[in-house]
């Protein structure tokens, strides 16, 4: 079975997608799935990307939406 392959929001890269962290966004957050089973739409991010997709405006982008997201959980969850 192949692997499944996966882009980083912020870079572009592809990569095997236990190379990267799949986040959720529920309501107006950012949380990060590392059980890969949370419900809704994820996007998938290198730990070493975070500043660069905020900057990019990348998690707008992938959760199609204007709105001002908290990525405070996010943040959290990766400074730990």
């Amino acid at each position: 079975m192949p692997i499944p392959i996966r882009s980083c929001i912020a870079c572009r890269k592809r990569e095997n997608y236990s190379e990267l962290l799949r986040v959720v966004r529920v309501g107006n957050q950012v949380l990060p799935d590392e059980d890969q089973r949370k419900f809704g739409r994820g996007a998938w991010l290198h730990r070493n990307c975070f500043d660069l997709a905020k900057e990019r405006r990348s998690f707008q982008r992938a959760f199609r939406t204007d709105e001002s997201l908290s990525m405070e959980p996010l943040e959290k969850f990766l400074n730990n």
